[in-house]
């Protein structure tokens, strides 16, 4: 199992929201998957705008990036649950 916890970046089109991810890779079987949390000061109208552009990435601080899809969103939190999709980027 692999984690991650430190800061990221939401990237959905033109937009970039700085968050604090909290992630996990797991095996299952054949298949990894990942996935967790993550929290960001902009509860509004730039962190719906990345929702519902539908291209959302996570990128790290080491230049890795990776498919993710809100599962759980709690907008005027600022918080979401995240799936990730594709090869595990941490």
């Amino acid at each position: 199992m692999s984690n991650y916890q430190g800061p990221a970046t939401l990237v959905a089109g033109d937009s970039e929201i700085a968050v604090e991810a909290t992630l996990s890779a797991s095996l299952s079987g054949e298949v990894r998957q990942w996935g967790g949390s993550v929290q960001t000061g902009e509860a509004g109208e730039a962190l719906r705008a990345a929702l519902d552009s539908g291209d959302v990435r996570i990128r790290f601080p080491d230049g890795q990036e990776g498919a993710v899809v809100a599962t759980h969103t709690a907008i005027g939190s600022g918080r979401l649950r995240v799936s990730g999709s594709g090869t595990i980027p941490f």
